[in-house]
């Protein structure tokens, strides 16, 4: 990787943001709407975008992210909804690649997921970002059993419902949480030729025990701390 250029790291709220951003001197760059912090961590570049909620916002914050700072590599880093297994919120997802869930083509594709364009499903994450993000996250939690590899499901919906979860992991077995911006990221990477990684944090089980309150709590409490200190240890390298 080119090391004069920085690692974009693209978040959705403010709240998840907040500690890193802390770190960060605010950027006066013009963009499309966007806050954005620029600096040093670790004696890397890093850019810190906040993207707003969803696909498009994503998408287009990750567009310009790479039109303007040309990164060495694009991570989308959030909160997630779970896949309903126990003791899952606080769980660590670093992504080996992403699905749009809510994505479907046919009949101009063969089945729901597929690009039509690429011809793929799930865009892979790239192998050293995402091995670089499994290694700072074992090393700054305290149990390794919380730090799980695996597929991002991602969609324009919060998922509330077991039963729309539980039909989406049917569609996509390989789902290892719920969110709402990394696969478009993912494809803005793709198709700019960006290496791209996530990591997201469970806050809930997708299911109809969701509290917004309490997710937002958790995001502003713990999620926000444990990013700042899984991104400053993977830029360590």
């Amino acid at each position: 990787m080119n090391r004069n250029r920085p690692t974009a790291v693209l978040v959705a709220l403010d709240i998840e943001a907040a500690a890193l951003a802390s770190n960060l001197p605010r950027s006066d760059a013009t963009s499309p709407n966007l806050s954005i912090w620029e600096g040093v961590l670790e004696s890397e570049p890093v850019v810190l975008v906040v993207t707003g909620v969803g696909k498009v916002a994503a998408a287009m914050a990750a567009q310009f992210a790479c039109d303007a700072h040309r990164p060495q590599a694009l991570i989308s880093v959030g909160l997630a909804g779970g896949i309903g297994e126990p003791g899952e919120r606080g769980r660590l997802i670093v992504a080996t690649g992403a699905v749009q869930h809510d994505f479907d083509a046919r009949p101009l594709t063969n089945k729901r997921g597929v690009l039509p364009g690429l011809g793929v499903t799930t865009l892979s994450a790239d192998h050293v970002v995402a091995e670089r993000l499994r290694i700072a996250a074992l090393k700054v939690v305290e149990r390794a059993q919380i730090v799980v590899s695996g597929v991002v499901l991602t969609g324009d919906q919060i998922v509330t419902s077991s039963d729309v979860r539980d039909r989406l992991l049917t569609d996509f077995p390989d789902g290892a949480c719920f969110d709402m911006e990394t696969a478009a990221v993912a494809q803005v990477a793709h198709q700019n030729q960006v290496p791209w990684g996530a990591l997201r944090i469970t806050s809930d089980s997708a299911d109809e025990n969701f509290n917004l309150h309490e997710v937002l709590g958790f995001g502003a409490d713990s999620a926000a701390e444990l990013f700042d200190r899984v991104i400053v240890r993977y830029l360590r390298g």
